[in-house]
């Protein structure tokens, strides 16, 4: 028993003296008011699912515009209303990255929750908002956003109107909507707070960095660049080529090796146009610099099509040359920065000279000769 008694009274002791050794605050506050603390986190709560949902609302309401003026350049189109739901789980995750039980603590009950009704698309027409709740479908009730989200798209493919009964404060009511047809492209928002936005899931992903830094007409473009992505398949484009090039093998290997050849480049003070790493990856992915120049370009002409700003392209690429500035001079999977400018420049005069013409918006194809 002694045996053990020993290393304790060792540790105790050990610990005594850290203790003691540690800093200690010299000025004392004073006491927090649990009434002051709790209204502060309750504030603290509602302020980051409002700004997250709020982001969101923009995201969609410019999304909403090119998804539904693009059928015609969309492989993959269906009925919608514009409608977002989400249950009391999910609309957390959509808050900003919140706890169920923080919204429950908001007074958020359990249901399924109306996030937005996109601006222009027939559910914002019909009079939905967030803050509803979305009580049956076609007469039966629904629990999860995913099979209300079938129904809806069966339903209007059936018979090209849904009856939805929502709720809102006391009182429920039943409204019949008209769907219209757009592009399948399930809109999401990141909560990486770097200046980017992707297609590489099926998805059109947008990065909240991304969301603060840039004008509507910006966000926009960019939308609409990442919704080209996805029209034209590049990613599975993408991964052929990969597959196709061996880099599923090769490219790792081949890009630690470039990497360090880049390192000794800039340890002798050689900056090369193109890195080797650059490179290795058009190596490993070949025609993803031009898939970059292709969504640039279809995207400029999604967005004429929906009636958007055409200058928000050169505003997207102005913030990520601040922000970036290697995409100035440094080419790997995407263009430089000021090819890029000049492209979309003389696709803006394509745009504007058809728009002259009175011909359709519709992107030049690849001739292929014989």
């Amino acid at each position: 028993m002694t045996g053990f008694v020993f290393p304790r009274l060792i540790f105790w002791a050990l610990a005594l003296a850290v203790l003691i050794s540690c800093a200690s605050p010299r000025y004392a506050p004073p006491a927090s008011d649990g009434a002051a603390l709790a209204g502060e986190e309750r504030a603290a709560l509602q302020g980051a699912m409002d700004t997250a949902l709020a982001r969101r609302a923009r995201v969609y309401d410019l999304a909403w515009p090119v998804l539904a003026a693009n059928t015609a350049l969309c492989p993959n189109v269906s009925p919608s209303i514009g409608l977002v739901l989400a249950d009391r789980g999910l609309l957390a995750t959509m808050a900003g990255g919140l706890r169920e039980r923080d919204l429950e603590a908001l007074g958020i009950e359990e249901g399924l929750h109306i996030v937005h009704a996109m601006a222009g698309a027939p559910a914002g027409q019909a009079g939905l908002a967030a803050g509803m709740t979305l009580m049956a479908v076609e007469g039966e009730a629904v629990a999860k956003p995913g099979a209300a989200g079938k129904a809806i798209r069966q339903t209007l493919e059936e018979k090209d109107t849904v009856t939805l009964t929502v709720g809102g404060g006391s009182e429920s009511r039943t409204l019949t909507i008209t769907g219209t047809r757009a592009c399948a492209m399930p809109v999401k928002i990141s909560q990486s707070q770097a200046i980017n936005a992707h297609a590489a899931s099926g998805d059109i992903v947008i990065y909240t960095g991304l969301i603060r830094a840039l004008t509507d007409d910006a966000l926009q473009f960019v939308i609409a660049h990442e919704a080209a992505h996805l029209a034209e398949r590049h990613p599975r484009k993408y991964w052929r080529n990969l597959a196709v090039s061996g880099g599923v093998v090769t490219g790792p290997l081949l890009y630690a090796g470039a990497t360090l050849a880049d390192m000794g480049a800039k340890a002798i003070g050689q900056r090369p146009d193109i890195s080797v790493t650059a490179r290795s990856l058009r190596l490993i992915a070949p025609w993803s610099t031009h898939f970059e120049a292709e969504a640039d370009y279809l995207g400029l002409y999604m967005v004429a099509r929906a009636g958007g700003d055409l200058t928000g392209a050169r505003e997207a690429f102005d913030v990520f040359s601040r922000e970036a500035p290697r995409s100035i001079y440094t080419k790997s999977t995407h263009p430089v920065t000021p090819e890029r400018l000049v492209a979309l420049q003389a696709a803006v005069e394509e745009i504007e000279a058809k728009r002259e013409a009175g011909m359709p918006l519709l992107p030049n194809e690849v001739s292929h000769g014989q």
